[in-house]
């Protein structure tokens, strides 16, 4: 088996990624007790959330393998190669790895049914115990009660903002899907960013009757944003018995400190040292979350897929840019809240182009041309990413170009610039390779 006959076979699956998934912890215990139990060998951070738990994964794993952790890191989804997905000290899986790795779980795939997101984790957590790591970093696909990376005793959970995203698999109130995404808290200790007022009291609750002591930020925990730049940015923060002053950052998005904050804080949980934090912190890149590409024009790719994400992106751009004009290339999922997402971004923007990614489950452009704002200006229809990419070229050498709507649109951006590439994305340091191609 070749790797893209592999990865074919895996995004060929039942369930895809999160399209009709299935909820239900049955089939992956069903396939780690087969390959031997392999989330058994290495200790377990899980890393839930509706916003930036994938922010805070890539963080926390980059600061480990400064403390010279063999460190495995599981993400999804990929932006331009699956290998992203799953790392070992910041390497992607190779491609043999994963033709082998696939090849050894085809018959247990079909005796469990499993879903896509249930066989890509069970690679991962196998390829951790053959690479024999030391801690795995799992970030939680959907939801976190019934999701596959809830598996085993973990030494910390950790939950980032919780939002509103997947209402009809999670559930339609803020509190509802709290519920869902607490429940990975269930043994170590626990760790949480500042929640809605209802977010909190479940978290609370959950951590509470688990037996499982917890770090609060706005409790236990803060953080304070002291510069920001298209470098980075500055932050102080503390916890129980240590506070951090002028720490940088290598993340720009203005919504980056508390999930800073919870990396800090889950690493002098597990030992850490102040210098092998800020190593970390400062060395990481998380690619598509407020990814800054060139200058004049600027560039800045944005996941934004849900209407936290887009109102943590428009406070970014005006904080970081100001008001430089800005076009706006954007494309949502169908199963996303299009006009919500549109709402927030829509008032930065000079001017819009829609379009829509490679993604199957990607909207029609003229399907969000009509859940745009009333006051939008006008919109433009690009057929493509790289179309769209083409169009915004002439905005002028002064203009801010933002990507925003879906991971998948970012992926197609990000490939594109690559000149069509299956090359992971880097998450310790910029593709600075990529600056000239735009």
């Amino acid at each position: 088996m070749t790797y893209a006959e592999a990865v074919a076979r895996l995004l060929a699956l039942r369930g895809g990624e999160h399209a009709g998934m299935r909820p239900g912890l049955e089939r992956i215990e069903g396939l780690l007790s087969a390959l031997g139990h392999p989330e058994e060998r290495y200790a377990l951070v899980q890393v839930g959330g509706t916003n930036g738990k994938g922010s805070v994964s890539a963080m926390l794993a980059t600061i480990l393998k400064c403390a010279g952790r063999r460190v495995g890191l599981y993400t999804s989804p990929h932006l331009v190669s699956f290998r992203e997905r799953i790392r070992v000290n910041g390497e992607a899986i190779g491609e043999d790895a994963v033709a082998d790795g696939v090849d050894a779980l085809g018959t247990l795939v079909a005796r469990f049914d499993a879903t896509m997101f249930e066989a890509a984790t069970a690679l991962a957590l196998d390829h951790f115990a053959r690479e024999s790591v030391d801690v795995a970093v799992l970030e939680v696909g959907l939801g976190g009660r019934l999701d596959a990376t809830t598996v085993g005793h973990p030494t910390a959970t950790v939950l980032a903002r919780i939002d509103l995203d997947h209402e009809a698999i999670l559930g339609p109130t803020i509190a509802a899907i709290a519920r869902e995404k607490a429940a990975i808290i269930r043994s170590g200790v626990a760790l949480s960013c500042a929640q809605a007022p209802e977010a909190e009291t479940v978290v609370v609750e959950r951590a509470r009757l688990a037996g499982v002591p917890l770090l609060l930020e706005g409790r236990d925990l803060s953080v304070r944003s002291l510069h920001i730049s298209l470098d980075g940015q500055r932050i102080e923060c503390a916890g129980p018995g240590w506070r951090f002053e002028d720490v940088h950052v290598g993340l720009v998005g203005t919504y980056q400190p508390p999930n800073a904050l919870l990396a800090v804080a889950t690493a002098r949980e597990l030992g850490v040292s102040e210098q092998e934090i800020r190593e970390g912190l400062a060395r990481v890149r998380w690619p598509g979350r407020f990814q800054v590409v060139g200058e004049g024009p600027w560039l800045v790719l944005d996941g934004a897929h849900n209407p936290g994400g887009a109102r943590a992106l428009r406070r970014s751009l005006r904080q970081v840019f100001g008001e430089r004009p800005m076009t706006l290339i954007t494309g949502v999922l169908r199963d996303k809240d299009a006009r919500a997402i549109l709402a927030e971004l829509v008032p930065v923007a000079k001017r819009i182009i829609l379009t829509r990614s490679s993604n199957p489950r990607s909207a029609r452009p003229e399907d969000l041309r009509a859940a745009l704002p009333a006051t939008a200006a006008p919109a433009e229809v690009a057929a493509s990413v790289p179309a769209a990419l083409g169009l915004a070229a002439a905005s002028g050498p002064h203009t801010v170009v933002c990507v925003a709507g879906s991971l998948s649109l970012v992926g197609d951006a990000l490939r594109h610039l690559a000149g069509g590439s299956d090359k992971p994305c880097s998450i310790e340091k910029p593709a600075a390779s990529m600056d000239s191609l735009y």
